[in-house]
């Protein structure tokens, strides 16, 4: 079959991207290697933001549950911490298997959908892009004029396009993560989220996000430390995390092994280039994480809408090179966040010290805790937080100086 725009993958960035084409009556497939609903290893918290950014999400999440946080709790690797409330939603807190086929179901209206699909082959020649998968045990071709890359991290289209080469493990972390009921595994305060920096005194994480009806939880670190020192142990090193909440009484419960998976995230930014002649990539496939907080739902609907934007723009002109814009236009948007986000990472982790000096300070000054926090949950962009600490921190700098040069 032949169609204008083939969609690989449903997630979060696929949907959004089809959604867009459906809409704009643009001929499109929607390909899955899973059927739907199905299940995502996934932290599950998105930055509040997600509402004003894409304004039809707040009545079509009333059908879902959802547990809205106000409150955030960061601790850095020497035990110092931060425990910040605001007046507003933070983040809200949904479980994949609910927030994607609610995306999916706001797409699938519009656009012919084909699940499970496994893609094993892409033909790119100069009239279009011939996509060769597994449909039922059967072989299927599908031809179209351009295709968008939303297949997750270890994307085919990456690699098929020429857009991703080499090797992942200096440019991925893993993050290992349960997500259980609150009847097995539980927590009292379901209004906070946690964050622990620094992971075995390397780049790494931990964090407990409380969903409506479930708990969940993981620790992520590079990739490259993973392979050398916890492949094959990653649940007994999850099992110290809960144990040591346990211990602290933030947790009751016990872990369920059987919830437990883990799973690949970039954190070197997007891919040097995310278009080639016929083809775009969104989401994780395209490298849209967030470096620093490891968020990637709210990066990978903006990088499919914008997608779907310019391949409508692509297929009403009949211009293909059309597809540069689409690189343009999330530079313009998010590409400052996200490229800053990785040099965070990278300074802040070469020297866990630099971490504690930060919660320190923010500890000391509610008004520097907030505006970390805000940050830290996408209310703020690198810009904003940047002017906003200057102004604050220039004056406790300058006062700090003067106790200390008069004694």
């Amino acid at each position: 079959m032949t169609y204008d725009v083939i969609v690989v993958g449903a997630g979060p960035a696929g949907s959004t991207a089809a959604r867009v084409l459906g809409e704009a009556g643009i001929s499109t497939l929607l390909l899955d290697k899973s059927a739907f609903p199905r299940d995502k290893p996934c932290g599950g918290g998105i930055s509040a933001r997600v509402i004003s950014r894409f304004p039809y999400l707040e009545s079509a999440l009333a059908g879902i549950p959802v547990n809205w946080v106000h409150q955030i709790y960061f601790e850095a690797p020497s035990g110092v911490a931060v425990d910040y409330r605001s007046e507003t939603p933070l983040y809200l807190m949904i479980r994949r298997c609910e927030f994607d086929n609610l995306l999916f179901s706001l797409a699938c209206k519009k656009v012919d959908f084909v699940a499970p699909a496994l893609v094993r082959k892409l033909d790119f020649g100069p009239d279009g892009v011939t996509l060769h998968a597994e449909v039922a045990g059967a072989p299927k071709q599908y031809r179209a004029k351009l295709i968008i890359g939303c297949d997750g991290a270890n994307s085919i289209v990456a690699r098929a396009s020429g857009l991703r080469t080499g090797s992942i493990q200096k440019n991925y972390a893993i993050d290992m993560m349960e997500e259980t009921p609150y009847t097995e595994l539980s927590i009292a305060a379901r209004d906070k989220m946690y964050v622990y920096y620094g992971y075995q005194g390397s780049y790494g994480y931990s964090y407990v996000f409380p969903k409506k009806s479930h708990l969940n939880l993981g620790i992520g670190c590079k990739l490259d430390h993973y392979l050398n020192g916890m492949r094959g142990a990653q649940y007994a090193h999850h099992c110290e995390f809960v144990d040591r909440l346990i211990a602290d009484n933030l947790l009751t419960g016990a872990s369920n092994k059987a919830n437990f998976r883990a799973f690949p995230l970039p954190i070197s930014g997007p891919s040097p280039r995310t278009y080639a002649e016929r083809t775009l990539l969104c989401g994780d496939a395209g490298g849209f994480v967030n470096a620093f907080t490891a968020e990637g739902i709210y990066y990978a609907m903006v990088s499919g809408e914008l997608a779907g934007r310019s391949a409508v723009d692509a297929i009403r002109s009949q211009d293909i090179n059309r597809l540069s814009g689409y690189e343009q236009s999330w530079k313009r948007e998010i590409g400052q966040d996200l490229g800053k986000s990785v040099s965070i990472q990278r300074l802040l982790m070469a020297d866990l010290r630099r971490v504690d000096r930060i919660v320190k300070a923010a500890s000391r000054d509610q008004p520097l805790a907030g505006m970390l926090a805000r940050y830290a949950t996408g209310a703020l962009s690198y810009r904003q937080f940047k002017t906003s600490v200057l102004r604050r921190a220039l004056p406790l700098y300058l006062r700090e100086k003067t106790r200390a040069f008069f004694g």
